[in-house]
Parts: C-alpha cells; structure tokens; sequence
C-alpha cells in the first residue's frame, strides 16, 4: 500500500462500499420517514427522491453505475499517465461529500440517513489512504486546498446532472415495467 498505483483503487472502492449502502436503504428509508425528510427537506430533497417520477432503486443503481465508471476511468487515467492531481480532486470530494453530505445531515436529520454509517466507518481508512498518497506525492497545503475546492464543485455539478438524469431513467425503467396492454 506504498504506491500511488496501488492507492488510486481505493476510490472505487471506497465509493462503491459507501454506495452499496445508499443503494440498500435509500428506498426504504424514504418509505419509512417520507413525511418527515419533506418537511427536512422542503426544496431539495436528498438521493434525488422527489426528482425522479416514481423513484425505483435500480433508478439510483444506474446512477452510482456511472460514477463507479467515472472513479474508475479517473482511477485509470491517474495510473496510466502518472498524473494525480484529478484523482486527488475526486477523492478529496468524495471523503468530504461523507463529512458533509452524509454525517451532517445525519446531525440534522436527527436519526439515520442512509450512507451514514459507511461514512463512518470509510472516512478513518479513507483519511490513513489521503495522507499515504500526501506522502508519496508531497503536494503543498495550497494544492490540496485547490484539489479539494474542485472536488466539491465537480460533486456540486455532477450529482444535480445524475438526479436529473434519474428521473429520465425513471420514466424509462417504469414505462418498460409497464406491459404492453398497461401502456394502452
């Protein structure tokens, strides 16, 4: 676990550990507290519920399918080309996304909110892997903060993208449910 060849695969995995979760518990936690994450969350609600048309949870699979794609193909690049400063910038987002997404709204959601508990558990071995890449590569304090700046901003603009995209595959995966005489 001394090389960056070696450390870039933790963002996959670590990504895919964390969402396995949300994946598990996002349909029934809304079922289990809709009232209440509507009144938490009148505008904007969390993992797209609200967004998509009839919210199914191979809606939400395909969209952790595409930034599991996306992690790998960053993870690859970074190998590839021996360049780290975007994995950096993904996997600064990511171990912040569990700080402050996950954690925090599980503080003010007062009870569980799903992701919570891999957040948890992730972010002290996500943290060792961060300072063992930090060692390897010697960045300076004003390139993390810069990595970590674009990480937040890409999740900014690539979760709303995949919530939008969800209801799309919503409609699409709720239509194809449908047979033939349903659809008449």
């Amino acid at each position: 676990m001394e090389s960056m060849s070696f450390l870039v695969w933790m963002l996959p995995v670590i990504f895919m550990l964390h969402d396995f979760e949300e994946i598990i518990m996002v349909e029934v936690w809304d079922k289990r507290f809709h009232e209440r994450i509507m009144k938490k969350f009148p505008k904007r609600r969390p993992f797209g519920l609200g967004v998509a048309y009839v919210w199914q949870t191979p809606t939400l699979s395909i969209a952790v399918s595409i930034e599991f794609m996306l992690f790998s193909l960053i993870s690859f690049l970074s190998v590839a080309y021996q360049s780290y400063f975007l994995w950096l910038c993904a996997y600064l987002g990511l171990l912040l996304h569990m700080v402050f997404i996950h954690i925090l709204a599980s503080v003010w959601f007062k009870g569980y909110v799903p992701g919570v508990v891999t957040s948890a558990i992730l972010l002290v071995p996500g943290v060792v892997i961060l300072l063992k890449a930090q060692a390897i590569l010697k960045f300076d304090a004003l390139t993390l903060l810069l990595a970590g700046g674009i990480g937040i901003a890409l999740l900014a603009v690539i979760l709303p993208m995949l919530h939008a995209f969800m209801a799309v595959t919503d409609r699409w995966l709720d239509d194809y449910s449908r047979t033939v005489t349903d659809r008449l």
